[in-house]
């Protein structure tokens, strides 16, 4: 039999598995690993770590009787936004994570001296970009930027440069380091002179489904691939959970609900407009594509505090709770535990509850809890100009309510689609680079239609009492926030 092997480097735990012609999972495995949070806002993982979990991984498949020579490719997603340095004399330098935030005054820097940046990039300045940080090395830990003989950005091309020796990464990744123009996907030299970053230290660009190299024989005999196996770029995590959600026309549209969550809608990227503020703005799979993402910053959060606050922390009672009521009447609920910065941008927005009565009951406000992340979600939705005709998919763990699935389609008034098992989806997609590189298929829109939209899948529709009920409190929602604001200050 043949197989892809997809790793996917992600922020708690390396997941391995393999994948047959005909998509079909074999051999799961996941190594979890260890983050390193220090004072003024350093979060760092060790490199090393990845590179030993993807090995241990490896080994567990030769021990379960799979073939080297079975495997014909490997590819790739993996967390964002890194710094990884790639030292010159073999030193080993800890990973500068996404989430860390050490690098404000640089970020601050960069916005005033670059103005242009955000319409060359498509996205904002901010102390988690890759940019910032490089600037941050160099005036903090000059030795280490002096001794990077290149700098990747994914978690994933620390495990390419480790299986072939070759520097590269992919245009998703690349859009978010605030280096890369994104309507040619290349580094954008202006910003990257202006900034005083040397431009031999960045990788190569390639596009997700490049074949990077072979295995070489050094990693071979780690890792026990052989050494004609293909390695294949991959994407950064939002390209790959973007292809397993099954979003590869234009207008397509995606939510993912995990503890923070975000819409993700495909774009023609040769359209002149601004890009959005408040929104992520990638590259994606597809020359003239790119993936609009509308970050918020409270959705199963939300979940997981009415759990705990309603439900004495247990999910099932908490869906058992759920479903002794209907639409909370007049029950609201402004969902900004942690501030926001979709559908409003203010990080000083609290959460409140408005309209508790006398007859109000804990079933009332939990069920409200979830409407006010619901709507929240609505309003971000309407920022796109989308087909009214459309059905909604959604991934993430907050999928697996089935009260809030149903919530869902009868807030947006759309058939809301849930795949089975979406846990698997992000390397499902990102498999379609290695079927690309082998020529099991023809194209992403064929491996899509092919083999993720036709996954088992439960689709809800909207019921239509409820349809009505959830516009007009929809309605007086949208008010809640504009009344409070002077409070937030």
């Amino acid at each position: 039999m043949s197989y892809v092997a997809i790793f996917d480097i992600g922020t708690t735990a390396i997941k391995g598995l393999l994948v047959n012609k005909e998509v079909q999972i074999f051999h799961e495995q996941s190594v979890e690993i260890t983050t390193y949070t220090f004072k003024e806002n350093k979060i760092e993982q060790n490199p090393d770590d990845w590179w030993n979990a993807v090995k241990q991984i490896a080994h567990t498949w030769w021990d379960a009787g799979i073939a080297p020579n079975e495997i014909k490719a490997i590819t790739f997603s993996g967390q964002m936004e890194d710094v990884i340095t790639l030292s010159k004399s073999d030193q080993s330098y800890r990973a500068i994570l996404y989430s860390d935030t050490r690098a404000d005054q640089e970020s601050a820097m960069i916005k005033d001296d670059i103005p242009k940046l955000s319409a060359i990039t498509g996205n904002n300045i901010s102390p988690t970009t890759p940019l910032a940080k490089l600037i941050w090395l160099k005036k903090h830990a000059r030795n280490q930027y002096e001794d990077a003989h290149k700098f990747v950005f994914s978690a994933k091309d620390y495990i390419i440069h480790q299986l072939t020796n070759i520097a590269v990464t992919d245009h998703v990744t690349a859009t978010t380091t605030g280096m890369m123009d994104l309507r040619t996907k290349e580094w954008a030299s202006s910003i990257i002179h202006e900034c005083d970053v040397d431009f031999d230290k960045l990788p190569e660009l390639l596009e997700v489904s490049a074949v990077v190299g072979q295995v070489g024989e050094e990693a071979s005999n780690e890792t026990g691939f052989t050494t004609d196996t293909l390695v294949i770029n991959g994407s950064g995590d939002a390209g790959s959970s973007t292809l397993g959600a099954g979003a590869v026309f234009e207008k397509d549209s995606y939510f993912y609900l995990g503890t923070t969550g975000w819409l993700a809608v495909i774009e023609n990227n040769e359209k002149s407009e601004l890009f959005s503020e408040g929104h992520f703005n990638l590259a994606f799979v597809q020359p003239k594509q790119r993936i609009s993402v509308a970050p918020l910053l409270n959705v199963g959060n939300v979940h997981h505090w009415a759990v705990n606050t309603f439900a004495n922390g247990s999910y099932e009672q908490f869906e058992r709770l759920l479903e002794k009521t209907d639409v909370s009447d007049d029950i609201y609920f402004l969902p900004y535990l942690n501030g926001e910065r979709n559908p409003v941008m203010d990080p000083y927005a609290k959460g409140a509850y408005w309209g508790i009565g006398p007859n109000t009951e804990r079933k009332h406000l939990a069920r409200a809890a979830l409407e006010g992340v619901t709507f929240s979600l609505k309003q971000t939705l309407l920022m796109f100009r989308l087909p009214k005709d459309r059905t909604i998919t959604l991934i993430g763990g907050g999928s697996k309510s089935k009260t809030w699935c149903q919530m869902m389609a009868d807030i947006m008034n759309h058939p809301t689609r849930v795949p089975l098992n979406n846990e698997y989806l992000p390397s499902l997609g990102i498999a379609s680079t290695a079927f690309i590189a082998l020529g099991w298929t023809e194209s992403y829109e064929d491996f899509i239609q092919q083999h993720i939209r036709t996954l088992p899948n439960t689709v809800y529709e909207p019921i239509p009492e409820n349809v009505d009920k959830y516009e007009q409190k929809f309605q007086t929602f949208r008010k809640l926030y504009p009344a409070l604001t002077a409070l937030y200050q």
